[in-house]
């Protein structure tokens, strides 16, 4: 039996503030490493550590060999909250054969037990065994000696890491107080069998441990006898002083009497001094020892810390040695890949030559086909005027064809005539139509005036003007469908004949068989709106012979004309006033005011910087319009087109300005093109926006393939991240630091024209509502617990659920809308499911949340954990209970202004040129920098 206290000394439970916060550090160190997921907690004790991690929403299973250890967690475990209970297993078992199957668990840790172990080494198979690939491992150990009867080894900074090393790859090392701890990454080839072994120096330290331990040991037994004999010495003399008082009694005032009194006055004297002597002996001996204590106790402690000294600087040295080595290796490799690549340009250039040499040979062929198409040209002509002979004769056969085709052309008549009607009708709608729309338009027209801002209505007119241009498309699509009726009567056998038939009857008449230009095709124009061309037909052409095509049906926009509208666009950033142009390389939508993601915001802030940018966005086909945005300096450019145009980009000439190019989310192109945009002189970001993995795992990001967000951590010259789990994260995909780069506040975002209500009884949300990681269950849970509170929810995509009176859905809001809506809240939600997809989010809506001035109460999101006004909670009765307290409350106003104004756009772009500048100062590693020689 062990007898642990661990939950008595993390809290403070019968021991002194000094154990407790080393026992409450060594245990928030080994949380703070613990990364989230399914953990092992082996040699778990009383549980504390696994209750903790429970709490933070890991699913936890400890295992301990102590029945009344796993009784104790099992005691705690029962009154926790049912959602944290649920998520905690306690078994008992040995680390050296543990009953789990392999690779079911995400990290594992092993705190103070290799120590109390008979084979560490086997118990770390067990641990790389039932880890999965890439597991964490966190162990930790006393450091150096530490006298407890159930201690069977000795530990030391680099006797831990030679035994951890075979299995794990050591991230971490560091001495806490006075234990060592390790984090560890489970390699997937062991490198041998873990075995503990002291070295010669090591074991030289532990005897002079053991010795000055038994010196200080030897003088505690002695300060201890000493004692002992003070204490008999004090009662023999307070036994004496009775007795001497008992004789007094007995005896009168004889001679003998005086004789005895003297004899017992000598005898106490005498004791006294022995007593004195005595006294005075042990506390100098008491001094002397403790003193000789102390001197043994520094020397002890400066072995330490010069042994600690020299093993870090053997480590360092070790460390230093291994990176070296890497280097030269990753070096190596990456000569040879440049040699296979010169080779492949070799063969590029013999077929380029080769191509070169054909295309003579095709020139000199056409020239010979010029002169014989010139020599058939007379042929032609010849041919024509025998088919015009040929149409005379048949012209006289139509005379005689019309008068059976009258009825049919009345029939056509009749069907026209009805067409027009229809046509009458749909566009009386279209009227009908635009009279509400200018109705609309005047209202709130009216509204502006009456609040004297402009802005108030904007959104709520603009969504209602895409309502009716909507109807005015289907409208006209309908329209479309009519003309496409009439061409295809107008295109039938029996028609040609009729028209040619007038036609030879009125001649000078336009032949209206003859087809027209098509009448409208969209043309998209970077830095104008898209707009549409008309082409219009010659004055006298019949009006029944003007096929038009609607917008909704128009065509692709040709290749060519994106070319062309894509150099006009260079020629407008080179000379612009920036001095960066970035490409972003976007998957959400194209540049508008209603979204808010962080690829947008970006975009926003660089126009209005001066600096030009390319942004690619994502369509769901290819006959969308293009769409259009009032800066010159901005060429948006759909998914679908941008592999033609990066070529073109990316050698193109911008005058000197430094080349960004963000990768913001980790698609194949952007493979493809990162070692050819650093080839070109541009600086490469990947910007981790989410955990892409675990988006992919809720079925949301089926594009995602984890070889291709491996190459870009690697690769790009910066690499950052939104909040620090998803940094740590990308850190352990690329083996490379990673920046933090969180979320950030729009300053324009619009604020409510009325102060918020104090005696507001409506808690709000807007975002998205997909039940992929908006936790309905928990909504409709704390609707029910609060019934006198309205929960208003703004966005879209919300499942089909059968919702309690006090939840209302609001649908999809502008920001000027949602501003005014906020008002009357007394508390802004966001309740996401607890897990790894929420763990890596850092919610822009926390920023405008505060920016409106509500108190923000979430779920468990790290990176929001110490922002001010934000109450983070860890379980799902945590989150309903916090509701009543944090709703009405006013976050420190002061703190949240200069915390947001820290925190803006402008900031995160201010970063990225910083960045931007170490990467031109300090230049590229590996094979990129064979790349800046060019």
């Amino acid at each position: 039996m062990n007898h642990d206290r661990v939950h008595s000394a993390y809290n403070g439970i019968d021991v002194d503030p000094e154990t407790q916060t080393l026992t409450r550090n060594r245990l928030h160190w080994l949380l703070d490493h613990l990364p989230p997921g399914r953990i092992l907690d082996l040699g778990c004790s009383q549980g504390t550590l696994s209750v903790l991690a429970a709490r933070r929403g890991d699913r936890v299973t400890g295992v301990d060999i102590e029945e009344d250890a796993l009784a104790f967690a099992a005691g705690l475990a029962a009154e926790l909250p049912a959602d944290v209970a649920a998520r905690l297993a306690f078994v008992r078992g040995d680390g050296a054969r543990l009953a789990f199957p392999d690779g079911c668990f995400d990290a594992a840790v092993a705190g103070e037990l290799l120590e109390h172990v008979t084979d560490p080494g086997a118990v770390l198979t067990e641990l790389h065994r039932v880890l999965a690939p890439g597991g964490t491992l966190l162990a930790s150990v006393p450091h150096g000696l530490m006298p407890h009867h159930d201690h069977r080894r000795t530990f030391y900074r680099a006797g831990l890491r030679r035994l951890l090393d075979p299995l794990f790859e050591i991230r971490e090392l560091t001495v806490l107080d006075r234990h060592v701890a390790a984090v560890g990454v489970r390699r997937e080839e062991p490198l041998g069998e873990p075995a503990f072994l002291l070295s010669q120096e090591e074991a030289d330290f532990l005897q002079r441990e053991e010795l000055a331990e038994r010196q200080a040991q030897g003088l505690r037994d002695r300060l201890e006898r000493a004692n002992h004999l003070y204490r008999e010495v004090t009662a023999a003399n307070a036994e004496l002083k009775a007795q001497l008082g008992d004789v007094r009694a007995r005896l009168g005032g004889s001679r003998a009497e005086e004789d005895v009194l003297d004899r017992l006055a000598a005898l106490q004297d005498s004791v006294r001094h022995l007593s004195t002597s005595l006294t005075d002996g042990a506390a100098a001996d008491r001094e002397d020892l403790r003193e000789r204590l102390r001197v043994r106790t520094e020397e002890r402690d400066g072995l330490r810390e010069r042994l600690r000294v020299r093993t870090e600087e053997r480590d360092g040295l070790r460390e230093r040695l291994r990176l070296r080595t890497e280097e030269r290796d990753r070096l190596r490799a990456d000569a040879r890949a440049a040699e296979a690549e010169i080779a492949l340009l070799r063969e590029a250039v013999a077929a380029a030559e080769a191509d070169r040499r054909g295309l003579l040979e095709s020139a000199h062929g056409l020239r010979a086909s010029v002169e014989a198409l010139r020599e058939t040209a007379g042929a032609v002509t010849a041919e024509r005027d025998e088919l015009r002979a040929l149409v005379r004769d048949q012209a006289e056969d139509l005379r005689t064809a019309e008068a059976a085709h009258a009825a049919a052309d009345r029939e056509l008549r009749a069907r026209i005539a009805a067409l027009d009607e229809e046509l009458g009708a749909e566009r009386a709608a279209l009227t009908r139509l635009r009279t509400v729309y200018n109705g609309e338009r005047h209202r709130h027209e009216l509204t502006q005036h009456r609040l004297g801002k402009l802005a108030a209505a904007e959104d709520r007119l603009r969504q209602e003007n895409d309502r009716l241009r909507a109807r005015l498309e289907t409208v006209t699509g309908r329209l479309a469908d009519y003309r496409e009726q009439i061409s295809r009567i107008r295109s039938s056998r029996a028609w040609r004949m009729l028209s040619v038939y007038r036609h030879l009857r009125r001649p000078g008449r336009p032949d209206p068989a003859q087809p027209r230009p098509a009448g409208v095709r969209p043309v998209a124009a970077s830095g104008a709106p898209t707009r549409t061309i008309v082409m219009r037909p010659a004055p006298d052409a019949a009006p029944a012979a003007r096929p038009a095509a609607p917008r909704a049906a128009a065509a692709p926009v040709p290749l060519d004309e994106v070319r062309a509208a894509l150099r006009e666009w260079v020629e407008r950033a080179r000379a612009a006033e920036g001095d960066e142009v970035v490409l972003m390389f976007s998957g959400t939508t194209f540049v508008q005011e209603a979204r808010g993601n962080r690829p947008i915001r970006l975009t926003r802030v660089y126009l209005g910087r001066g600096c030009p940018v390319f942004f690619n966005y994502y369509r769901w086909r290819d006959s969308e319009p293009l769409p259009s945005h009032p800066d010159p300096l901005l060429f948006q450019s759909p998914i679908d087109i941008t592999p033609h145009l990066l070529d073109e980009v990316l050698g193109a000439d911008f005058g000197g300005k430094r080349k960004l190019l963000f990768a913001s989310f980790p698609h194949e192109v952007m493979v493809r093109t990162l070692t050819h945009a650093a080839a070109r002189g541009w600086v490469t970001v990947y910007d981790a926006r989410d955990d892409w993995e675990e988006f992919a795992k809720v079925g949301m990001a089926k594009w995602y393939h984890p070889g291709y967000e491996r190459y870009l951590v690697a690769h790009a010259d910066v690499v950052t991240a939104v909040s620090a789990p998803l940094a740590r994260k990308m850190e352990t995909l690329g083996g490379r630091p990673v920046s933090v780069n969180a979320n950030a506040l729009d300053p324009d975002f619009p604020t409510p024209s009325a102060p918020r209500r104090a005696d507001a009884s409506k808690v709000g949300y807007f975002g998205h509502l997909t039940d992929k990681w908006f936790d309905w269950d928990l909504l409709l849970r704390a609707a029910r617990a609060h019934p006198g509170l309205v929960f208003e929810l703004a966005g879209h995509q919300q499942p089909d659920l059968r919702l309690p009176e006090n939840v209302r859905l609001l649908g999809l809001l502008g920001h000027r809308e949602l501003a005014e809506l906020s008002a009357g809240w007394a508390l802004a939600l966001i309740p996401f499911r607890n897990g790894p997809l929420a763990d890596a989010v850092d919610p822009i809506k926390v920023y405008e949340y505060l920016h409106l001035g509500l108190p923000v109460l979430a779920t468990y999101f790290p990176q929001c954990a110490d922002y001010p006004g934000v109450r983070v909670t860890e379980s799902a009765a945590e989150f309903v209970a916090a509701i009543p307290q944090v709703a009405g409350s006013a976050p420190d106003a002061a703190r949240v202004r200069a915390w947001l104004a820290a925190n803006t756009w402008e900031c995160r772009v201010e970063a990225y040129t910083e960045l931007a500048e170490q990467v031109v100062r300090k230049g590229r590693d590996g094979l990129l920098t064979l790349l800046e020689s060019r």
